[in-house]
């Protein structure tokens, strides 16, 4: 599925009586009917649409079927099929569960449920509270990996997973999931700029090494021929002298080799 604008997390109930088009033929499809929820994995595999006179004609369509969920229509590829219809009308519409807790306590009503429409996957159930710890209607936030069963009329979620439930404010999901998708983002740019920075600082290390290596050779050389030229002038100085007094040519070979040491 592609081309879904935001927001990517939507309401049960905002992709209800929808109008659905055929992508190919723009034809009417019908408006929808019923999400299908499969409660062991909490994904919505499709949903049922109806159509005609007192809306008696349905259709089924997989989720992997629709290509755009557009304000005013969802888009879909491919046809209906009994099997998908048969199959999608034996799902449980959780709506109107009522939630028990498996230490036994009844705490509420499941009266929406938020699902990221572009995989289908359930983000949050939505439960109203009966009294439970004292507040009346209040909305609360479920996960769905706190829910460990589910029938036609109730649902079981583990105790310690409703203790400190979290309200539930229009918005905040949606919110909430953009922010997890920016921080996301930014771990993954961060690391690839940590990796550039890297690779830089290598390459400046290989670059230091080898102009180090240049310099240390380049001055081994300039020794040797200061060097080379040293004893060439020694050896010269003393052929030139070997003809004056042998106490002549110590002197100046001192003299000489004084001034070289500076």
């Amino acid at each position: 599925m592609n081309k879904i604008p935001e927001p990517e997390v939507m309401k049960h109930s905002q992709l209800l009586k929808r109008l659905v088009l055929d992508q190919k033929t723009v034809e009417d499809q019908g408006r929808i009917e019923q999400l299908c929820l499969d409660t062991q994995s909490h994904q919505v595999i499709g949903f049922i649409c109806k159509s005609g006179i007192f809306g008696k004609q349905k259709k089924a369509f997989a989720w992997k079927q629709i290509e755009t969920i557009g304000t005013d229509a969802t888009l879909v590829n491919g046809h209906s099929t009994q099997e998908s219809l048969d199959k999608f009308n034996n799902t449980v519409n959780i709506i109107g569960n009522e939630v028990w807790t498996d230490t036994g306590n009844k705490v509420g009503l499941i009266v929406e449920y938020l699902l990221n429409i572009k995989t289908g996957a359930v983000v949050n159930y939505l439960f109203k509270s009966n009294g439970w710890r004292g507040v009346l209607n209040s909305i609360y936030l479920l996960s769905p990996e706190a829910v460990s069963s589910a029938g036609n009329k109730r649902v079981i979620v583990v105790n310690s997973s409703i203790q400190n439930p979290q309200f539930y404010t229009e918005g905040v999901t949606q919110k909430i999931g953009l922010v997890q998708d920016f921080l996301q983002e930014d771990l993954v740019k961060t690391r690839e700029h940590i990796n550039v920075a890297q690779r830089e600082a290598k390459k400046l290390l290989v670059g230091f090494q080898e102009t180090a290596k240049v310099v240390k050779e380049q001055a081994q050389e300039k020794a040797q021929v200061v060097t080379e030229q040293a004893k060439q002038k020694v050896e010269e100085f003393q052929s030139k002298s070997t003809e004056k007094s042998p106490e002549k040519v110590s002197k100046l070979q001192m003299i000489f080799l004084a001034k070289f040491k500076k």
